[in-house]
């Protein structure tokens, strides 16, 4: 349900007033966020300069129309059957009753959210027309200096079909603010390639709503390194019977880089199938939390839904934190699993691959890329990991 924004001051006093996160927030008591970082970070002024795009990352977008967010909007042409609007900051939309920002998510329900509808400044709405074969198309959203704030409406009309990069690009010291509310129509199908870089003097907040309608499908695949705070949570809305997703991620936490991952596969429609799998590994001291969420609502009958998050910590060191969510609110469902562990090298392994001839830092990049081919961003991209790796 939409949410309208009253006034600059009522948002100012949301910001003043709302905890970071309320318990309700998670399944679990335990904050995974280090909200400190956000609250050092926000009082920034906006950006003055926005960050460039890396070579590597400009080569994965070098074949989509793209449509790039820093201190403004840019957008390649389009091809037919999909429209571009610039929302600027006040979010009106002028046509149709397409969906606008606040559409689909609340501004209302925690700090960061009123922090980003008090302060972003540039949205775009994405229309894609029902039919449309829309092929591939890049959203950029780049960090700066200081603080921007991006936010972005995608619509996908029924029986739409092509692929969505995303790309979420902060190289400074600096804070971002995006959020992302799209509904995929129904019978469409959508394939999500997801990339999220942060630089280790970074702070973003990334908050994803999709609403997934009857018989659509999306596949979701991620390739994740965050910053010095990170929060990374995209909710998929499983709303029509017998929608579909299906999503993989691989996370690499950095030294000195903390990540909050939150991935969840949220079921109302009766016969939807959720596939969550996540990979993860921590370099050095770097801090993961990684959280799969499945919850089956009373409307999602016959529904079906697995879950599974597994961490690998490179040294003494590093944190990390699987937690897999599993909540069934109906006595009809199909299937629904969840899994999770967190571990270390055994030593009998990196026994037997020094036996092989490998040293120590071979083995430890033999296990960091073979986490990061999980999702298959790399393959799909052709990212050298090594250069994701020494990125800071």
């Amino acid at each position: 349900m939409a949410v309208r924004i009253t006034s600059e001051d009522e948002l100012k006093r949301l910001v003043e007033t709302l905890p970071f996160q309320s318990i309700a927030d998670t399944p679990t008591v335990r904050y995974y966020t280090k909200w400190e970082v956000y609250k050092e970070y926000m009082g920034m002024d906006y950006a003055a300069k926005e960050d460039q795009l890396p070579e590597q990352l400009n080569k994965v977008i070098e074949d989509a129309r793209t449509i790039v967010l820093g201190k403004e909007l840019r957008a390649a042409k389009m091809p037919g059957g999909v429209n571009v609007e610039d929302l600027g900051r006040e979010g009106v939309s002028t046509s149709n009753g397409r969906l606008k920002p606040f559409s689909l998510v609340r501004y209302d329900t925690g700090k960061m959210q009123a922090y980003h509808a008090l302060r972003y400044n540039q949205g775009v709405g994405i229309y894609i027309d029902r039919g449309t074969d829309f092929g591939k198309i890049a959203i950029v959203s780049l960090g700066g200096d200081g603080y921007l704030g991006h936010h972005i409406v995608l619509e996908v009309g029924d029986g739409a079909r092509g692929e969505i990069l995303f790309i979420d690009y902060h190289g400074s010291r600096g804070l971002k603010t995006l959020v992302f509310e799209s509904s995929i129509g129904a019978s469409a199908e959508v394939e999500f390639t997801n990339i999220a870089l942060h630089s280790k003097e970074s702070a973003v907040y990334t908050l994803r709503e999709i609403y997934i309608g009857e018989k659509a499908s999306i596949t979701q695949s991620y390739l994740l390194s965050g910053g010095r705070m990170t929060r990374f949570q995209d909710d998929n809305i499983l709303e029509g019977r017998l929608s579909k997703l299906e999503a993989r991620a691989s996370s690499v936490a950095r030294p000195s880089t903390s990540s909050d991952i939150i991935l969840s596969s949220l079921h109302h429609g009766a016969e939807s199938e959720g596939d969550v799998r996540a990979r993860g590994v921590v370099v050095g001291n770097g801090y993961l939390a990684q959280r799969g969420v499945a919850m089956l609502g009373e409307t999602a009958k016959l529904a079906a839904s697995e879950v599974e998050s597994y961490i690998f910590l490179l040294s003494e060191n590093g944190k990390g934190y699987a937690v897999p969510v599993l909540e069934i609110h109906t006595g009809d469902i199909t299937r629904a699993g969840h899994s999770a562990a967190v571990a270390s090298l055994a030593e009998d392994t990196v026994f037997y691959l020094r036996s092989r001839g490998l040293s120590e830092k071979e083995i430890v990049k033999l296990v960091m890329e073979g986490i990061g081919r999980f999702s298959g961003v790399i393959e799909k991209t052709g990212i050298d990991f090594g250069w994701l790796v020494d990125f800071h």
